[in-house]
């Protein structure tokens, strides 16, 4: 093989994006290291609107260097998952986590009551189902949430049904309360999300 095909063959595997879920995340965390902010944002899942709001965040060294520390921080408990799959980093390399249906909902139902504790509103917005997020804002979740006297006991009872059996089927979650209530999760692409909370 002469120089000049190697050379370009190497160009070529510098220049196309890493497709591992560990070379991503490392990739991404050397672009903020070296002030690269339009490379990292590449490596995201963001769209136009959002790269202004990413390029603000991130013309600060500090940002950077704090969020490449993250990433690598996080990088070794690395999973990747689909609607029927979980794939973790281990010892032994990428290996399938198989998980009982009822594992991801159930996460997913956690992760929701968690952040709405924690008053994260804008993650507990990005968790709900896409009419309920159409419908509110992080803003307006806050309020309603705040203003409505039921707010709390139905929270109360959706971590209750993290105890309880859950049905799932295609494309849903359903963690029964009885009384004719649920807690009702949809999946949406590949993730569970909040339906309902009766």
């Amino acid at each position: 093989m002469n120089r000049s095909l190697v050379f370009c063959l190497l160009l070529t595997a510098c220049a196309t994006t890493p497709r591992e879920p560990a070379s991503v995340a490392e990739a991404y965390a050397r672009a903020l290291e070296e002030g690269r902010v339009g490379d990292a944002f590449a490596l995201t899942v963001g769209g136009p609107e959002e790269e202004s709001a990413f390029l603000e965040r991130y013309s600060d060294p500090g940002a950077r260097s704090a969020r490449a520390a993250d990433v690598r921080a996080g990088a070794p408990l690395l999973e990747a998952r689909a609607p029927s799959l979980t794939v973790a980093q281990s010892t032994q390399g990428w290996r399938v986590v198989e998980a009982r249906p009822a594992d991801v909902p159930r996460a997913a139902l956690r992760q929701f009551i968690d952040s709405v504790e924690a008053r994260d509103w804008k993650a507990a917005w990005g968790q709900l189902a896409g009419p309920l997020r159409a419908r509110y804002t992080p803003e307006r979740l806050r309020e309603d949430f705040e203003r409505e006297p039921l707010a709390k006991e139905r929270l109360r009872r959706a971590r209750l049904a993290l105890n309880t059996h859950v049905r799932v089927g295609a494309g849903e979650a359903v963690f029964p309360l009885g009384d004719e209530r649920a807690v009702r999760l949809v999946l949406e692409e590949g993730e569970y999300r909040i339906a309902a909370l009766e």
